[in-house]
């Protein structure tokens, strides 16, 4: 039996191949580097020669990158988005400074434009006797 049909793996440099129909690429897929996110894969990626495995393959890193430009994207625009929140917070602010200050200038304006109201004296009470007694 030192004749099998599928050997353990043939070593061709960074290539190993399994008999089987399936080759695997040492050192390659994301290993522990990378951007922290998904499943830590192994060292050892392997890589079907059937075509229907080969195109779901090219399938699933197309829809990862895809799936990574979607992350940027939204980055993107929620960075966007705090910028215009800012912008909006200190905009409010000064219109609401603003507000103030016209509010107490008119409050001046209408004091000053006021026709002060004088009273009149009044004449002083006259003293007079009512139901008085008859002496």
């Amino acid at each position: 039996m030192g004749n099998c049909q599928f050997p353990m793996a043939m070593q061709n440099g960074p290539l190993m191949g399994f008999g089987n129909g399936v080759v695997a690429i040492a050192g390659s897929g994301s290993g522990s580097g990378g951007s922290g996110r998904g499943k830590r894969r192994s060292t050892v990626e392997e890589l079907p020669l059937d075509k229907a495995t080969q195109q779901k393959q090219r399938r699933m890193i197309k829809n990862r990158e895809s799936a990574a430009r979607s992350r940027e994207r939204k980055q993107a625009y929620t960075v966007e988005l705090e910028s215009l929140v800012t912008q909006l917070e200190e905009e409010n602010a000064r219109l609401l400074k603003e507000e103030a200050e016209k509010n107490k200038e008119r409050l001046k304006q209408i004091m000053e434009n006021l026709i002060p109201v004088v009273e009149k004296r009044r004449p002083p009470r006259v003293l007079r006797r009512v139901r008085s007694m008859s002496w």
